[in-house]
């Protein structure tokens, strides 16, 4: 299904958008949802506020969505799903160019907040059209590493969009060549112009579990579990596997985990 965008209503006079509450928004995205495809494949959701709803938990959608709701309920802040392409290091084989979702927050006709959950940006990014490159951090959660993005905000030629639109292109330092661009229109459809292609191309299901360290400022991987194409379920807590096996044969402690620490996002049975 092809993408429904709508232009995004950019105020003509700065609204009072205040970057600590935005912050606030991102750490409890961190602390209490986790980014996980097994509602979609297990339970078979479709939507991606269910699947937030019921399971505290989703893809790159409902973690936006979570960002949009608590700023809107919270805040009474303006914000926006938008499409964004990735670096082709996290693309999926299979899914379109535009295959991924983050928050845009508009504070005037040239200026705005985006925020991608999903990529675990520490801060979000300050988008001035007409400004030099500016840079933000991210954490890696799979090296426990953060990593700084370089980004800019410009007008778009890109012809998968609405036009006379603009687009925030990116790319991590360490791969200034592998860019990719957040595209400032609202999408309509999210689930089912970018979810379930997603899903169809990645059909084997994992869930990552996150905590923000303030101490360290870093988003930090708790438990990372996923099931592999030969059926193995693997459970990795922080960085480092603990089981890899038959999820039948699943050993106590292993059960035991994911029924005390990450209940809240299935039901009764995973496997």
């Amino acid at each position: 299904m092809s993408l429904k965008l709508k232009h995004i209503s950019f105020p003509s006079k700065e609204l009072k958008v205040i970057q600590s509450n935005i912050e606030e928004a991102m750490i409890m995205c961190f602390n209490n949802i986790s980014f996980s495809t097994y509602p979609y494949i297990l339970y078979k959701i479709t939507n991606s506020s269910d699947s937030l709803r019921q399971y505290n938990s989703g893809n790159c959608i409902a973690l936006s969505m979570f960002i949009q709701t608590y700023l809107t309920n919270n805040y009474n802040y303006n914000c926006y799903i938008i499409p964004a392409s990735v670096p082709s290091i996290f693309r999926v084989e299979g899914t379109n160019n535009l295959c991924h979702v983050s928050v845009c927050i508009p504070i005037d006709k040239d200026k705005c907040f985006i925020i991608d959950p999903a990529f675990y940006f520490l801060k979000p990014m300050l988008c001035i059209h007409g400004m030099n490159k500016s840079t933000i951090e991210s954490s890696n959660i799979h090296t426990n590493e953060n990593e700084k993005i370089t980004y800019l905000l410009q007008d778009s030629n890109y012809n998968g969009i609405l036009p006379n639109s603009k687009e925030c292109k990116c790319y991590f330092e360490h791969l200034p060549e592998d860019t990719w661009c957040y595209y400032l229109n609202e999408i309509l459809n999210p689930d089912e112009a970018i979810g379930l292609i997603y899903v169809k191309c990645k059909p084997y299901p994992f869930l990552c579990n996150t905590k923000y360290d303030p101490k360290t400022n870093k988003v930090k991987k708790k438990f990372h579990i996923k099931t592999d194409e030969n059926g193995d379920f693997i459970l990795i807590k922080n960085c480092e596997e603990i089981f890899k096996g038959n999820p039948e044969k699943m050993p106590r402690y292993v059960e035991k985990i994911i029924q005390l620490k990450l209940f809240k996002y299935f039901s009764s049975y995973i496997v």
